[in-house]
């Protein structure tokens, strides 16, 4: 049983994994009040998404196609967690890396401050991800090797890995509920991934907002359906002035159709208050250029941006008219949708019995 005392989830005189932190969060539309401004500005909340969310979802972490030849590898860091998935015998192999963190033999102090920070030790759980790597590049003996593989890559420890279109999915936790039925139901609701999939372009951004508030915001639209399990939520928005079906799985992946194209954004937070977008664009007909999807994207990404400024400081001496004030009301169904969420993995993480606590935090 974890207990949450134990687990220090505390902040700002609240109790993170305590339902009552969410309550007011969790009314009809039109009543709901933002979360707490803590949830977007707090290293001990983000310490505790890691257990109740990076640790036990399916998270995006790329495209098959970056991974395309035998041996190829791609690192993601998932949560505090450095991975890899590795093309391996024509299937996807997920792997802890060897070196956790860098290869120190103790985390560094100005890599605890829930920022990734650029290390000569690339792609651990503190440490921003280099891009994928080929297999040449792999060889007995290259830093390459040692971080990532080690000399005996069947002794790691494993991950769970899955895919969706030319997505590919991790899971770290030791039994995850598989995510496939609810997955086909969303290409069939959104018809995101049809036929042969070709990528027509790629790129990254990098956005100073938190990464829920960015989610909600790149997913804003008319809620259209949701899936029975919360998995995902289905809106129709539109680009450029046409009709396009957005969806927002939860947590991290956010899928834009429009005109027979689908823009694939997986979303990494590189700091409490910033996070990094990967954007894969598939199709052959309608607007495939990377200038077009960055240009929605960070226009979408803006009100994310204002959103997070104002957030974090709401109740703070930047914003003194909101002291002692009652939060806003949540106006986005998206928001309200990622609040309830959370509260129920909260919940399991303050109530459930879990085997196996995957979460390791040496200051708890």
């Amino acid at each position: 049983m974890l207990h949450r005392p134990d687990l220090g989830f505390y902040d700002e005189g609240q109790d993170l994994s305590s339902i009552d932190f969410y309550a007011k969060a969790l009314g009809s539309f039109g009543e709901a009040r933002v979360l707490p401004p803590t949830a977007f500005r707090s290293l001990q909340f983000s310490l505790l998404e890691d257990e109740m969310i990076w640790t036990r979802d399916w998270t995006a972490v790329g495209c098959s196609d970056e991974i395309a030849e035998e041996g190829d590898l791609l690192p993601f860091t998932v949560g505090i967690h450095g991975i890899h998935v590795q093309r391996v015998g024509g299937a996807f192999k997920a792997r802890f890396n060897k070196a956790q963190h860098g290869g120190c033999r103790a985390i560094p102090q100005q890599c605890q401050t829930g920022k990734k920070t650029k290390c000569s030790f690339t792609s651990c759980g503190y440490s921003r991800d280099r891009d994928a790597i080929p297999a040449r590049d792999l060889g007995d003996d290259t830093p390459e090797m040692q971080q990532y593989l080690g000399l005996r890559p069947e002794r790691l420890l494993t991950a769970h890995a899955d895919t969706f279109g030319p997505l590919i999915f991790v899971n770290l936790d030791l039994q995850p509920v598989p995510n496939g039925v609810a997955l086909a139901e969303l290409n069939r609701a959104g018809r995101f991934f049809e036929g042969s999939a070709h990528r027509a372009a790629a790129g990254k951004l990098e956005f100073p907002a938190n990464w829920k508030l960015l989610g909600q915001h790149l997913a804003a639209g008319e809620t259209m359906s949701e899936s029975d399990d919360g998995s995902w939520l289905l809106a129709r928005s539109s680009v450029d002035g046409r009709s396009a079906d957005v969806a927002w799985l939860f947590p991290n992946l956010v899928l834009i159709r429009a005109e027979r194209v689908t823009c694939a954004i997986v979303l990494q937070h590189t700091a409490i208050g910033q996070t990094l977008c990967r954007y894969f664009v598939y199709g052959t007909a309608g607007e495939t250029s990377s200038a077009f999807w960055s240009r929605e994207i960070g226009r979408r990404a803006a009100n994310a941006a204002a959103d997070h400024h104002a957030t974090v400081r709401w109740g703070t001496n930047f914003r003194p008219e909101t002291k002692g004030a009652a939060l806003p009301l949540q106006a986005s169904p998206q928001g309200l949708w990622m609040q309830r969420l959370l509260a129920r993995r909260a919940v399991q993480v303050s109530n459930g019995h879990f085997p196996q606590p995957i979460f390791q935090h040496a200051g708890g």
